[in-house]
């Protein structure tokens, strides 16, 4: 640090995002990102990775602005850190993409034009760390850097002696290398994990508990939307995940009908899941429904001190229409938008004067059919899922602690009180746990095993407001100078 002697000042970045600490809804995010754009990747394929802001996340996977469709998961980060609503963070995701293994076999040359120095190739797929120049070293000779959009490769002449043009070599990645096969992952006799399986990763090396699983440009694909549910059951024995996918929304679903019997068809009717169609566009971008549901969850509970307890149904998403994934634009209206609701998938509509999420439910709900009450609504079900997560965090440092009647009525207590603060705001209408004899047999408790038994009814959002409105004849005795009735 420089000598200073007086009053000074510095401009800081923008905080773009909400800090870590402050938001317990933890997304994760799978698929494909351009990490070759990072001079070192090797820890960034498979891996779970923590972002908390825009700069945060291009240092760390780097960043395409325009090539989301080889890029997918850089939608996730332009949704939750580039939005005109409200940055919102951290995220964590975890790309397939390894530049090592899917890339072209053989390397390219490019001649690049040099102009005061420094010059392009034009292409978003090199693997920087692969560029090279005869006779010359990189980082002493010359520098590769990508541009902030991510589109093309910026050389610079350090040594001021290169004739232009120059011939620069390269490799460069193959997004069409992974399949959906790499996204679903699994783990091998080793424990080596990859793709979705590697969700189990996440609490132990952030410490925090995942809880929104996205795979968006993949979860139109049957199998990869059966492994995000599988996954996100238990996750480390414990842990309870909601899971956001997607529905095709290509030539073969491109009508509100096709897509109802789609979902049914295709098994995305699971009660902690909400299916999402069609697309969205802003501009000329492109986003996959979930993305929007995602980012859009976390703000909601960031804003309910981080309870999960209201659906993101009805709040405002950064869209300016609603598309097919050819980019054929849909226009329907709310009624048109409930009948999508009615077979449990939420869409998007333009209502208000802002276009906003819509749909509340679970991929378990169909209107009128028979079905267990606590999976109507997907605020139900996560928040369910929170009070699990909740006991298990808070309680798992009592375990192998002797449990007397002490301990037990200490965890009664403490939980009832947590659980009647929800009460008393309204996030709960009723809420109940107990130690009982029936639940705890002389076998178990020998065996160390306690069960508690909670009882809760989570507080259903107001699906619809119905005015019943009458016409009377009453008031006609003012005009004969009478009061009215």
């Amino acid at each position: 640090m420089p000598y200073k002697h007086g009053a000074y000042g510095d401009l800081l970045p923008t905080q773009d995002a909400l800090p870590p600490e402050g938001v317990a809804t933890l997304p994760v995010y799978f698929g494909r990102l351009p990490v070759h754009q990072l001079m070192e990747y090797e820890d960034k394929v498979n891996k779970p990775i923590l972002l908390q802001s825009f700069a945060d996340a291009v240092s760390k996977v780097g960043y395409s602005d325009n090539n989301w469709a080889d890029f997918d998961l850089c939608e996730a980060i332009y949704a939750h850190f580039k939005n005109s609503i409200q940055a919102i963070g951290p995220i964590v995701v975890i790309n397939v993409l390894d530049p090592e293994e899917m890339r072209g076999e053989e390397s390219e040359s490019a001649s690049v034009t040099l102009v005061n120095g420094q010059g392009y190739i034009n292409s978003d797929k090199v693997i920087l760390n692969t560029v090279a120049i005869a006779g010359k070293v990189l980082g002493t000779d010359f520098t590769a850097e990508y541009t902030p959009d991510g589109e093309k490769v910026l050389i610079r002449d350090l040594t001021g002696a290169m004739v232009s043009p120059v011939t620069v070599t390269h490799y460069k990645v193959d997004p069409d290398l992974v399949a959906y096969t790499d996204i679903v992952g699994g783990s091998t006799p080793e424990g080596v994990k990859s793709g979705i399986s590697t969700v189990d990763l996440v609490y132990r090396t952030h410490n925090i508990i995942p809880t929104i699983l996205d795979a968006p440009g993949w979860s139109h694909i049957p199998a990869v939307d059966a492994a995000l549910k599988a996954a996100a059951q238990k996750i480390n024995g414990h842990w309870y995940a909601w899971v956001n996918s997607n529905l095709a929304a290509d030539e073969n679903v491109e009508t509100i009908a096709e897509a109802k019997t789609w979902k049914t068809t295709n098994g995305y009717t699971g009660a902690g899941e909400a299916p999402c169609w069609p697309m969205a566009k802003k501009g000329d971008r492109k986003f996959h429904l979930s993305t929007l549901t995602t980012a859009t969850m976390q703000m909601v509970d960031y804003n309910n001190d981080n309870v999960p307890y209201e659906t993101p149904s009805n709040k405002q998403i950064d869209i300016t229409g609603v598309i097919l994934e050819d980019g054929t634009e849909l226009f329907y209206d709310q009624e048109q938008a409930n009948d999508l609701n009615s077979k449990g998938i939420r869409t998007a509509m333009y209502w208000g004067g802002r276009w906003v999420l819509w749909g509340p439910h679970t991929g378990a709900y169909e209107y009128g059919a028979d079905m267990d009450s606590r999976d109507k609504f997907d605020s139900n079900v996560r928040m369910l899922y929170y009070i699990l997560n909740t006991f298990q965090s808070r309680y798992g440092i009592d375990v192998d602690k002797p449990m007397n009647r002490a301990r037990i009525d200490t965890v009664l207590n403490d939980f009832q009180e947590w659980m009647d603060n929800f009460i008393s705001d309204g996030r709960l209408l009723y809420a109940r746990i107990e130690f009982n004899e029936t639940s705890n047999p002389v076998s178990d408790i020998v065996e160390g095993d306690f069960d508690f038994d909670i009882a809760t009814t989570t507080t259903p959002p107001g699906k619809s407001l119905n005015a019943k409105l009458q016409y009377t004849t009453q008031g006609i005795n003012i005009l004969f100078g009478g009061e009215q009735a």
